[in-house]
């Protein structure tokens, strides 16, 4: 039984070790953890006289996977509750600066928050000047107007 419980306990650091290289999303580490709890919880009953590394080892491993499921449950939630940052309804009404010409036949960059956009206008609206998104196009064009001083 003795082996059993190694056996056991191996696997799960090679279910931890796996998880870094497959997109299991978690599974193989949550896998992991239970054999590890259950192989250590066998080697404690069948063992009764458990040298002290042993001891050494185990309690720092159940500390920090229980610090570690614990922060990361919690940045879990709280990613789950934020609202959306990315979209639509993000970009409207959003002020950047020409980067190339926008011309009303002729397609331009512009730069919004530190990202490179193309954009389309029905103004002539030259390098370096200031646009509004009033639109946001299917194809990831924004359509923009000059900002109103």
């Amino acid at each position: 039984m003795v082996y059993f419980a190694d056996f056991l306990i191996i696997i799960a650091f090679i279910l931890v070790i796996t998880d870094f290289f497959a997109m299991s999303y978690g599974v193989f580490t949550s896998a992991g953890a239970i054999l590890f709890v259950i192989g250590t919880i066998i080697l404690f009953y069948i063992v009764h006289n458990v040298p002290i590394f042993f001891i050494r080892i185990v309690l720092p491993t159940y500390v920090t996977l229980t610090v570690f499921v614990s922060i990361f449950a919690y940045l879990g939630y709280k990613a789950y509750k934020s609202k959306v940052k990315t979209g639509e309804s993000l970009l409207l009404n959003q002020t950047g600066e020409v980067v190339s010409d926008v011309n009303p036949n002729k397609d331009g960059k512009i730069l919004i928050n530190g990202e490179l956009w193309t954009a389309y206008s029905d103004y002539t609206i030259l390098k370096g000047n200031k646009v509004t998104v009033v639109k946001v196009d299917g194809k990831l064009r924004l359509k923009v107007k000059p900002e109103e001083a």
